[in-house]
């Protein structure tokens, strides 16, 4: 029977994504210029360690003597770890006691069954695991080391709840790709569970072969371990650092404010007295109900503040006149004897004193005619019409 055009479809597909050479995203391949080189540090010879009945991989558990004044740190590897678990490089020294727990040749499933088994008599105040560099190998690629790799940590966590992980040193064995691929995935499953993680692979440049032993993968005893030593320590303390309670922030009241000096405004000169005159000195101005007040005695201030209107008596010529009430309202006020002197060569208060000159009778102003309306101006025209 023949094929469909469906099918042929689909094979021309196939044959067009094997000429392009698609490869699955995040796994560069191998640099066709890159090589293997190898370190020119020195490293122990290796010990023989009983196999473990879990996954068949050389172990081995040291668990240091339990002290009051220090801290136990629990360390979880691969064969980087075995200079620390055979003591060629000594790490329990000072407030830290570091526990190996060390299974050369795991990856991250093998270390997974050893945590999940193993007896540890004391509790660690903290624990570190190394991530699984083993899985460069065993592992097709970043995602599937990554998925092993978070049951790893899964399983630590349900052991024991204070744990911390740091990165592994790179190796010269392979490219520096593919291992930032493995360390960066590590770090994002890490960072997913809430785990502290912190690289080292900055600390271990290639250039320094010494920092290697000579197969390229293990660091070496005399240069490499030492390094990793102070990380450990670093990275442990810091750690523990993080797991203190901080001291809860009291609320501290504010305090007044007081000032170092008051300061203080010092005048000098002697104080403005007003002279007390006698009052019939005095001329008051009150506007009470718009009325002016001119009073000589003391007993006519009291009796003229009593009347509803008060008025002024003048001659003129001997002619009584009365002042009117003011339409202005006025604001009492009191003058001193200098300006009332002034006031009167100015304008007398007794008007007898002064001499009449010659009286000037107002000129009224002229009146213009008027202009005869337009109804009256036709009236005289008639009437001059009519003669």
């Amino acid at each position: 029977m023949p094929r469909g055009k469906s099918y042929r479809r689909s094979v021309a597909a196939r044959r067009r994504m094997e000429t392009a050479g698609v490869h699955r995203v995040g796994i560069p391949e191998t640099s066709s210029g890159f090589v293997s080189r190898r370190g020119t540090g020195w490293r122990h010879r290796v010990n023989d360690w009983p196999s473990s009945s879990f996954t068949n991989h050389f172990h081995k558990l040291v668990i240091p003597e339990e002290r009051s004044d220090g801290k136990f740190v629990l360390l979880i590897g691969a064969s980087h770890l075995r200079s620390f678990a055979d003591g060629i490089v000594k790490i329990s020294d000072g407030c830290l006691d570091f526990g190996v727990m060390c299974t050369p040749g795991a990856a991250a499933a093998d270390l997974r069954i050893e945590a999940y088994h193993a007896v540890v008599p004391r509790q660690p105040d903290a624990v570190c695991v190394t991530a699984p560099s083993n899985n460069l190998t065993a592992s097709l690629n970043p995602d599937e080391a990554g998925e092993e790799f978070e049951k790893y940590l899964l399983t630590v966590l349900y052991r024991w709840p204070k744990v911390f992980c740091i990165g592994f040193p790179l190796r010269l064995t392979e490219s520096v790709e593919k291992q930032n691929l493995f360390q960066q995935e590590f770090h994002r499953r890490a960072a997913k569970l809430g785990i502290p993680y912190f690289p080292v692979a900055e600390y271990f440049p290639l250039k320094r072969l010494d920092l290697w032993s000579r197969d390229g993968i293990h660091l070496s005893d005399d240069y490499g371990m030492p390094i990793l030593k102070k990380l450990l320590w670093i990275y442990a303390n810091r750690y523990l650092e993080m797991l203190e309670p901080k001291p809860p922030v009291q609320s501290q009241a504010a305090t007044a404010y007081k000032p170092r000096f008051v300061p203080r405004i010092v005048v000098k000169g002697e104080e403005r007295r007003v002279p007390s005159l006698p009052s019939s000195a005095w001329r008051v101005v009150r506007s009470g109900r718009k009325t002016i007040i001119f009073l000589n005695h003391p007993g006519e201030m009291e009796s003229s503040y009593s009347q509803k209107k008060r008025v002024v008596h003048h001659k003129i010529h001997g002619t009584r006149v009365v002042l009117r009430e003011c339409s202005v309202p006025l604001n009492p006020s009191r003058f001193s004897p200098d300006i009332l002197v002034a006031m009167e060569t100015v304008s007398p208060s007794d008007l007898s004193d002064v001499h009449p000159g010659i009286e000037t009778k107002p000129v009224e102003p002229q009146r213009k005619p008027a202009v005869l309306r337009t109804k009256r101006g036709r009236q005289q025209v008639c009437k001059s019409i009519s003669w």
